[in-house]
């Protein structure tokens, strides 16, 4: 099948939507479609660690000087593809959405948390426009895959037509994350005996780091020998130093900045406890690496985080931290003291009793439904389907 993909950001870049294009067209590429992806982001060096690019990736920068070279590229390549596939329900899913219309292409678009959900603090105009790029994606669109029913349930009331959604979660790589890989020895030394807690997350509001660090206090009350071990930068980075200096956990806190891609399932590795404070996910891929490495969970009740530890929390715990359940970019700077003594009693609470019967039903979990093989398999059925709507 000839595959034309479109996504605003991109490698270099490395966050869950970044990864999440980059795997499925990796996966579609191994399986035998011919894939072209088209992307605003600049070009520039892979992260170390990261796998080269196995496809064809166009970068043309979004602007009025670009428009017209944009949208011929995108013109051309969709009347020799047999399906369009846009990421996020922004300006080129609308693009392409109006191209597919036109050429009578089939257009599927995924929805990850931009363009989706409201940014907060935008102003208008620049609100109205945004308001309108969504529209036109998904209301254009043929087929549209929600990475998260709560990823889902934000769409639904911009939609016409209820009908053409389906959910496909995030996926996670199995060959690079999985319970047998080896502990490096050098942080098995660092932190022997210590109970590990780590966060593999940019240091943005969204992602509730600084929450975490609220919580210490107590956690240290009720497990002494907890270390905390932050992975990822972020605008949030001098504020987390300042309240770690405040709070005087320096000799529990590790902010070891951002480490290569390689290098993160040593990290997840070395966790007795993986934790996502989050105001705002879709399906977390960090989450989902987390499982793949037979490991406890512990994650905000949000988002698409339900839906991968389970409303049961059959496969890792939830702790409620703000009064909502669906995702909310405009996440707050402080929470009430009490919200902080739950997140710290359900760390807890996961590294005292271990978790072994979540863990291995979130392990079983990942292998069958999240490996990456298996969402780029969903993918293509889901073109199938739209090519004979």
């Amino acid at each position: 099948m000839r595959i034309l993909m479109t996504s605003e950001s991109f490698l270099p870049q490395m966050g869950g939507g970044e990864m999440h294009v980059w795997y499925l067209c990796d996966r579609l590429v191994k399986a035998g479609h011919d894939l072209t992806l088209v992307t605003n982001e600049p070009d520039g060096p892979l992260p170390s660690g990261a796998r080269p690019i196995s496809y064809k990736v166009i970068r043309i920068l979004w602007g009025k000087k670009n428009f017209f070279h944009l949208f011929k590229t995108l013109w051309k390549l969709a009347g020799e593809s047999d399906v369009l596939h846009a990421h996020f329900s922004y300006r080129l899913a609308a693009l392409l959405g109006i191209i597919g219309l036109v050429r009578h292409k089939p257009v599927a678009i995924t929805l990850h948390g931009r363009g989706t959900l409201d940014e907060p603090g935008v102003q208008f105009p620049y609100k109205q426009v945004h308001a309108l790029y969504r529209w036109f994606s998904l209301n254009l669109a043929t087929v549209i895959i929600a990475t998260s029913e709560d990823m889902a349930a934000a769409a639904r009331p911009h939609l016409c037509n209820h009908e053409k959604m389906l959910n496909i979660f995030n996926g996670v790589d199995i060959s690079l994350f999985h319970p047998n890989i080896p502990l490096a020895q050098v942080l098995a030394d660092r932190y022997k005996g210590k109970k590990v807690v780590v966060t593999v997350r940019r240091l943005v509001p969204k992602t509730g780091i600084h929450y975490l660090v609220e919580a210490m206090p107590e956690l240290i009350k009720l497990v002494p020998n907890v270390i905390f071990i932050m992975v990822g930068t972020g605008r949030m980075e001098d504020y987390i130093r300042k309240r770690i200096r405040e709070l005087k956990l320096s000799d529990y806190i590790k902010m070891v900045g951002e480490v290569d891609n390689d290098k993160v399932p040593q990290y997840m590795q070395l966790a007795d406890v993986v934790v996502f404070p989050s105001t705002a996910e879709s399906s977390s891929i960090a989450c989902a690496e987390a499982m793949a490495l037979g490991k406890a969970v512990v994650a905000s009740r949000v988002g698409g985080l339900i839906e991968l530890i389970g409303k049961k929390e059959e496969r890792g715990r939830l702790v409620t931290l703000v009064p909502w359940e669906s995702s909310d970019y405009n996440a707050p700077i402080r929470l009430a003291a009490d919200r902080y003594t739950a997140l710290a009693r359900i760390i807890a609470d996961s590294l005292i009793e271990g978790d072994t019967e979540r863990k291995n039903k979130a392990l079983l979990y990942a292998q069958t439904e999240l490996d990456w093989s298996v969402i780029a398999k969903k993918t293509v059925a889901v073109y199938e389907q739209s090519r004979h709507h």
